[in-house]
């Protein structure tokens, strides 16, 4: 899975929600993380809370400055049973 952020504010602007310290995106910049970001928020991942994280991406994604999108890749086969050769 992985998740896709892009900055549609119109301007350059720093994206404090954005793992591991936040970001500054220009306009239009995207960037593309590993793992599904609300989950890592959620999660709190090595923080006690991140909640503000959360509340901060709504906002942003909410009234227009950022465009969060998140994708699961395609899975063709099981590794158990891929012998390498393509279909």
């Amino acid at each position: 899975m992985k998740t896709e952020v892009t900055n549609i504010s119109g301007a350059a602007r720093f994206f404090a929600w954005v793992p591991p310290h936040g970001r500054r995106l220009t306009d239009g910049q995207q960037i593309v993380l590993h793992g599904d970001l609300r989950s890592v928020l959620a999660g709190g991942r090595n923080r006690y809370n991140r909640h503000i994280e959360l509340t901060s991406m709504d906002s942003d994604v909410d009234n227009g400055r950022a465009l969060v999108c998140t994708t699961e890749e395609n899975c063709w086969a099981s590794s158990s049973s891929f012998d390498g050769t393509p279909e």
